[in-house]
């Protein structure tokens, strides 16, 4: 029997977190998004910003109040007139 619920295949717990993060990035020029973050995990974050430029690929750099490093982005979608971006962490500074 088929089920109309979709299973999240996900593997790391998530966490919904609130917060301003700025992610930067050279376009050759450097471009800096100010962005809210909407959930966070050990190998990545969610968040929500108006930048369009920020496609699947890019390499950039974040800084939050509780963390910075580089991550690359996985995703982006909009939703409700704002874009959403899935963000894969490379590094972190120790």
């Amino acid at each position: 029997m088929a089920s109309n619920h979709q299973t999240d295949r996900r593997k790391e717990e998530r966490s919904l977190h609130s917060g301003a993060i700025e992610i930067s990035f050279e376009d050759p020029n450097p471009v800096m998004v100010k962005a809210d973050l909407i959930e966070i995990s050990t190998r990545g974050f969610r968040a929500a910003h108006d930048a369009t430029s920020l496609a699947p690929g890019l390499e950039v750099h974040y800084a939050g109040t509780s963390s910075s490093g580089r991550a690359r982005v996985i995703w982006t979608h909009v939703l409700e007139g704002r874009c959403v971006s899935g963000f894969l962490i490379l590094a972190s500074p120790l």
